[in-house]
C-alpha cells in the first residue's frame, strides 16, 4: 500500500531545489513572488458559490492561512493534515522510516504529496457538501466545478509552500498564516469609512474625534495599542 503511495507521489509535480546556493537577496525575491501570488489567488472568487454566504467562516482564514471564497479557501489545511498524520504514523513507528536516509526521506515527501492532494480533494467536497462554502445555483455541473477548483487551489497552495521551503526563506505555512494576519490587521486599521461600514481603527478615531468624543477615540484605539505591546513583548 505504501509503495502505491510512494509511486503515485513521484509522479507528481514538483518543485526542484536550487543546485547552487542561494543568496539571500535571492530568496527575499522567490519569497516576495509566492506571497504576491498568495494574495492574488487571494483575490480570485470561486466560480459558482454564493459570497455573501461564506462571510460566517471569516474567523477561520487567520488559522488556516486561507480566504473563504476564494481559490485559497483550504489554505495550509490539507498540507497540515497530511504533515500531521504522517509524523504520527512515523513517530510511533507504524511506519518505519529514517528520516535521516535519503531514500526514506524521499518516500517520506512523495507519501505526504500523495495525502495532501487527498485530503485537498476531501476538504473541498466536505466544505461543499456541509455548507462551507455553498454553491450559488443547483446543478450536478456548478457543484462538481466548484470543488475542482477549491482543491486546485488547495494543490497550488502546497506548491507554492514547497517554493518557499526550497528557494525562499522560511516555510510556506508561516508565511501565509504571516500573510494572513498582516492583511487582516493593515485591513481593521485602515479601512476607510464607506456607506454603512464605520471603517478601520484610524477611521473610527477620526470619526470620533470630530464628533467630540475623546473617550471614544481612545478606546478605539486600544486594540491596536493591544497588539503593538503584544507584538513587542513577544519579539
Amino acid at each position: 500500500m505504501m509503495d502505491f503511495f510512494i509511486n503515485i507521489g513521484k509522479k507528481f509535480p514538483s518543485v526542484v531545489a536550487p543546485i547552487q546556493k542561494l543568496t539571500f537577496n535571492e530568496k527575499i525575491k522567490w519569497t516576495f513572488l509566492i506571497l504576491i501570488t498568495y494574495y492574488i489567488l487571494g483575490s480570485i472568487t470561486v466560480w459558482g458559490i454564493d459570497p455573501s454566504a461564506v462571510a460566517q467562516f471569516e474567523f477561520l482564514e487567520i488559522v488556516f492561512g486561507s480566504k473563504f471564497g476564494s481559490l485559497i479557501t483550504l489554505g495550509i489545511g490539507p498540507i497540515v493534515t497530511a504533515s500531521i498524520i504522517l509524523q504520527l504514523l512515523v513517530g510511533a513507528k507504524i511506519i518505519d522510516w529514517n528520516l535521516q536516509d535519503p531514500d526514506d526521506k524521499a518516500k517520506y515527501t512523495a507519501t505526504q504529496k500523495v495525502l495532501g492532494i487527498t485530503f485537498a480533494l476531501v476538504e473541498a467536497i466536505a466544505y461543499v457538501s456541509f455548507g462551507a462554502i455553498p454553491p450559488a445555483a443547483g446543478g450536478l455541473f456548478v457543484l462538481i466545478t466548484i470543488i475542482a477548483q477549491l482543491a486546485f487551489g488547495g494543490i497550488l497552495i502546497m506548491l507554492m509552500d514547497e517554493v518557499v521551503s526550497k528557494w525562499g526563506l522560511g516555510s510556506g505555512i508561516s508565511l501565509f498564516i504571516a500573510a494572513g494576519v498582516s492583511k487582516t490587521i493593515f485591513l481593521r486599521i485602515f479601512s476607510p469609512a464607506l456607506g454603512d461600514a464605520s471603517g478601520g481603527i484610524i477611521a473610527v478615531f477620526l470619526s470620533s474625534l470630530g464628533q467630540g468624543q475623546p473617550s471614544a477615540a481612545f478606546i478605539s484605539l486600544l486594540p491596536l495599542i493591544s497588539t503593538i505591546v503584544v507584538f513587542a513583548i513577544v519579539v
